[in-house]
């Protein structure tokens, strides 16, 4: 145990040295000791260092404070490799882990196999990557259905490389950490495959650049609650955003088996994973909805689904209230055309024009505009003339000229909410050359790195050249992948049927768009595209 006191230990454990040492050939078996820079955390040890490939007899681990001995059997395969593989998972007495993976090779004959399958891994979270030696002719499409035989964590940075591979074909899959050294289940599991079907790893072989996206999500879009709200009116959730399939999927909804054919189905305009719905004549009882999903050529975009909620007609007797904007909103405006002010309700509502149901204003005086309804919870506002910069602004409610579909009108007889506008939105311009000419449909996606904004993509042309006007100011990161399957998005693929994803490409540095300025990157290598 090592002295108390002191600054907190921060540096991650290393491995000092092994013996015999890492590279050792004629390897008979026996005692392994690895010596660490650190003192180990003892619990650790057991889920963080495996042996490759699986011995028939599980090893004897030894804790000894800095050094952890590992007893091989002595009946180890002839002209063999074996692969100590210690994961991130290994920390010290202060809880410190790995910076990265470690691999310590021994052979049980002359040489050390040296192939090697290297790259990067692009996920939101701690990854691992996993990797299956191909036995059999059917193996190519059922591997995943065993555990792998190599598992490596990833560094922080998303990097990994296995060493010391004997030849032969391999299938590559990058995972969730949380999920590694398990059997891949497809419909359960997040993760993302190479757009190398099989790796061929050949004599002394270096495979680099196998780059890997995992997804943030898997499969389709599952409706997965519904909540009632008040009276007619309730909402349908699903597991992520509805938007771009708002008009297109379908639903049936029955009350005792008899269908409701009068209702209004609309997205909710605060939250893109939820639909809601109003029943146009009152159900005290349960309602049962039911869609069938929606599909395009075969593969499922929204899972069919059935649900039971509870409705109340309770009547509601509490005030209408303005949502959005709040206080302290700052509405984002542009020179070149009229953005609107989205306005929010607590409740759907009824606009009685003649009563002039809203008035805006700047600093008491009153600016002329137009509104358009987008739901029956939101409104679209307009000034007549553009909003002006950096400007103070103040809405009036009149209590008489908005009704509630529930409930009870604005307490007030005026309602009145003050809001900012932003700068005018800046805008430059991105020229990007390639030394390939690319085949066609290569794509480039422009994705601003600091909020959530609309993603832009363009096909590369025939040149190489690719010209986009008109970025919004801001960080971006910029990919190229080939769209295969021309959906004019990148394809993570599938692993059953096994389906390879598209190749992209990551361009390593930022591109940093400023007003009224064009952007140039000339000659862009896209590495090992084909």
């Amino acid at each position: 145990m090592a002295p108390p006191g002191g600054p907190k230990d921060i540096t991650p454990p290393e491995l000092l040295l092994s013996i015999p040492e890492n590279g050792t050939v004629n390897f008979n078996g026996g005692r392994v000791e690895l010596h660490f820079s650190e003192y180990i955390e003892e619990r650790t040890i057991e889920k963080s260092i495996n042996i490759l490939p699986n011995l028939l007899k599980e090893p004897e681990f030894i804790y000894k404070g800095k050094k952890i001995y590992i007893d091989f059997p002595d009946s180890l395969i002839d002209d063999q490799t074996y692969i100590i593989i210690i994961n991130r998972t290994l920390s010290d007495e202060h809880n410190v882990k790995l910076s990265q993976g470690i691999q310590v090779a021994f052979s049980t004959g002359e040489k050390i196999d040296q192939g090697s399958i290297a790259g990067k891994v692009y996920y939101s979270k701690d990854s691992s990557v996993q990797l299956w030696k191909l036995h059999e002719d059917n193996d190519v499409d059922i591997f995943f259905n065993r555990k792998p035989d190599y598992v490596l964590d990833v560094t922080d940075e998303g990097y990994y490389e296995f060493k010391f591979l004997s030849p032969g074909k391999y299938k590559i899959v990058a995972i969730d950490k949380a999920l590694s050294g398990i059997p891949i289940i497809p419909d359960k599991m997040v993760y993302g495959l190479s757009s190398t079907s099989v790796l061929d790893i050949k004599n002394q072989n270096a495979l680099n650049n196998i780059n890997i996206k995992i997804p943030d999500y898997i499969g389709s879009v599952k409706m997965t609650g519904a909540e009632f709200i008040k009276e007619n009116w309730g909402s349908i959730i699903f597991s992520r955003s509805i938007t771009e399939f708002t008009d297109t999927i379908l639903f049936n909804m029955t009350n005792d088996d008899l269908s409701i054919s009068d209702f209004d189905i609309f997205q909710d305009p605060l939250d893109d994973t939820r639909l809601n719905f109003i029943l146009f004549n009152a159900v005290n009882d349960y309602v049962s909805i039911n869609t069938k999903g929606l599909y395009k050529q075969n593969r499922a975009l929204i899972d069919s689904g059935f649900i039971r909620i509870k409705m109340d007609t309770t009547k509601d007797t509490t005030n209408l209230k303005v949502t959005q904007p709040g206080t302290r909103y700052i509405h984002n405006i542009r020179s070149d055309s009229v953005l609107s002010l989205r306005i929010v309700f607590s409740n759907p509502i009824k606009i009685i024009e003649e009563e002039s149901p809203l008035s805006l204003l700047e600093d008491s005086v009153f600016v002329p505009t137009e509104f358009v309804y987008e739901t029956p919870l939101s409104i679209n506002l307009f000034p007549k003339d553009n909003w002006k910069p950096n400007t103070s602004y103040s809405l009036q409610f009149l209590r008489n000229g908005i009704v509630p579909r529930y409930g009870r009108a604005i307490k007030d007889s005026v309602l009145s909410i003050s809001f900012s506008t932003s700068d005018y939105q800046g805008f430059g311009s991105l020229e990007i050359s390639t030394l390939e000419r690319p085949s066609e449909y290569l794509m480039a996606e422009l994705r601003n790195m600091e909020k959530s904004s609309p993603v832009l993509r363009r096909i590369v042309n025939s040149k190489g050249i690719i010209k986009i006007n008109y970025i919004p100011e801001g960080n971006y990161s910029l990919m190229f992948f080939h769209d295969i399957d021309k959906n004019l998005q990148y394809t993570y693929g599938e692993i059953d049927p096994y389906r390879s994803s598209e190749w992209f490409y990551d361009f390593p540095d930022t591109i940093k768009i400023r007003t009224n300025w064009e952007y140039e990157i000339n000659k862009v290598q896209l590495k090992v595209f084909n």
